[in-house]
């Protein structure tokens, strides 16, 4: 046996992932709750129950609005799924790890199928100063970084597919230890895919990889005259790196962000970026990664000194593979295990045509129609909708005075709440896709509308049943109707936006 091998299995036996949220381990080997199974998962108050997946990180970022919704009932999958992304999966916001079901497994076969000579023991890793660090997936590579102890707490289950991607040729490195040209400090999803060549193409052109690892968000905070218009950039910027990737061939693991604890302002809009982050994710039916549910419970959010970047246990210097309880305590060791963990689960289900894992979660109530709109189970919630084939019964909302043509089809969505909640909902659009949002209170009607905007409503929404309309802007040329996601989650305490 190797001295790297010996390192792997000379390790004590721990039960669960423990870094202050339940276990979502289903095929770590470690024991934890699956990440979906049969258990609540409902926001307390907010519409009716959602049933669903079990295994939810408590103390994350659901509110409790402190009443019942009306429909009741268990949200089994199946039961109303309502007008959705092809092949939809729901992406809880109460889940780790986003889970992968066979419709997922699909579009990621789907993905390697549109080039077939990547290197299948390869990944890239595409980001900013958190995916420069070697505290990031530098201590699986083994013998070439001999001053990292691997602990793997007793999830030995991993092991083969720590080795296949040792085993991996990055330019000469291992795919762990290479020093990505797709990832620079301070840079933002639109550095990555700019310029001829793009640092993205650079670094495909030179390591030819299956995978990628995909981290932004916190530097695009701050590419825009306010947080809120960033977000519409970090979308576009996203989609269109997203896009490149699935193109050609290679598969990416989307991770969400860290918490912020230097600045108050941008602290409170991370759950936002996070939550589109999931959406995205999720419409597009990859594996995401959410590092804000998962750290933020650690003492200091999981955060350095400067409250921006992760921390890392120490013992003689970094040791972010350490995954023992103790070392679960700190955010690269967090970040690296659920890193190997989704990695392992995409590359059985995907190169090794092992079983899925995880069963569909459950679903949407509701058919999206004015009569029988989606229900807001949850908060935060997010829906990837598609209103090409929906339903057009509003051409204009007068009740808010609104003149724009929005005689293309709409998608309703109902959120009862029993005390006065400030919300933030927005939509992001697809490419060539111009959906509208209209708030409306105590009626699916035009008359009902309170508030329109083309992306984004940030207000408190009194005690009752409110109504979001997704309604297709009609131009010239017609309707221009097609995919987007609707995310409507609580906002932080102190947020100026939402009074």
């Amino acid at each position: 046996m190797t001295a790297a091998r010996a390192l792997l299995f000379g390790i004590g036996a721990v039960a669960t992932l423990s870094f202050g949220c339940a276990a979502d381990d289903a095929e770590s080997g470690a024991g934890g709750a699956s990440s979906v199974g049969g258990g609540g998962g409902a926001t307390p108050g907010v519409g009716g129950a959602a049933g669903g997946d079990g295994g939810a990180a408590p103390g994350g970022r659901a509110v409790d609005t402190g009443g019942g919704g009306s429909s009741g009932g268990s949200g089994a999958s199946g039961a109303g799924a309502g007008p959705g992304a092809p092949g939809l999966t729901r992406y809880r916001a109460d889940r780790i790890k986003s889970p992968l079901t066979s419709s997922v497994a699909e579009r990621l076969r789907e993905i390697v199928g549109a080039d077939t000579s990547r290197a299948a023991d390869v990944f890239m890793k595409v980001g900013a100063s958190g995916t420069v660090s070697s505290n990031f997936l530098y201590c699986f590579a083994g013998p070439s970084q001999p001053s990292f102890t691997l602990d793997l707490g007793g999830r030995d289950a991993l092991v083969p597919t720590i080795d296949f991607f040792r085993g991996g040729d990055a330019l000469g490195t291992t795919p762990f230890d290479r020093p990505t040209l797709a990832a620079q400090v301070g840079r933002s999803a639109n550095w990555v895919i700019g310029g001829s060549p793009s640092p993205l193409a650079s670094e495909i052109a030179r390591i030819n990889p299956r995978f990628a690892f995909v981290n932004y968000g916190t530097n695009d905070m701050g590419f825009g005259a306010t947080f809120e218009s960033a977000l519409f950039n970090f979308n576009r910027n996203l989609s269109e790196l997203l896009d490149e990737l699935e193109r050609k061939g290679i598969v990416p693991i989307v991770t969400g962000l860290n918490p912020r604890d230097d600045n108050a302002e941008a602290a409170r809009w991370v759950p936002t970026y996070d939550a589109a982050t999931r959406a995205i994710a999720e419409q597009r039916r990859l594996p995401f990664i959410d590092l804000f549910l998962a750290v933020n419970e650690l003492p200091d959010h999981g955060l350095v000194g400067d409250g921006i970047h992760g921390n890392s246990f120490q013992s003689n210097g970094a040791e972010p593979c350490v995954f023992t309880p103790e070392g679960l305590r700190f955010n690269y060791n967090v970040r690296n295990l659920l890193s190997i963990e989704v990695l392992d689960v995409v590359k059985k289900v995907v190169l090794d045509s092992a079983v899925t894992p995880d069963p569909n979660p459950a679903s949407f109530r509701g058919l999206g129609t004015a009569a029988q709109p989606i229900e807001v189970d949850g908060l935060p919630f997010q829906h990837s909708g598609d209103t090409t084939e929906a339903p057009s019964t509003i051409d204009a909302y007068d009740g808010c005075s609104a003149t724009q043509n929005e005689s293309g089809p709409e998608i309703f969505y109902q959120l009862t709440v029993s005390r006065p909640t400030p919300v933030r909902a927005f939509v992001l659009d697809r490419a060539g896709v111009d959906v509208d949002l209209h708030l409306l209170s105590g009626a699916a009607t035009a008359a009902a509308c309170v508030a329109r905007d083309d992306r984004m409503i940030s207000r408190t929404l009194e005690a009752g049943t409110h109504y979001f309309a997704v309604d297709s802007f009609t131009a010239s040329a017609g309707a221009l109707a097609g995919q987007y996601s609707f995310i409507v989650l609580a906002c932080e305490p102190g947020d100026p936006d939402c009074d």
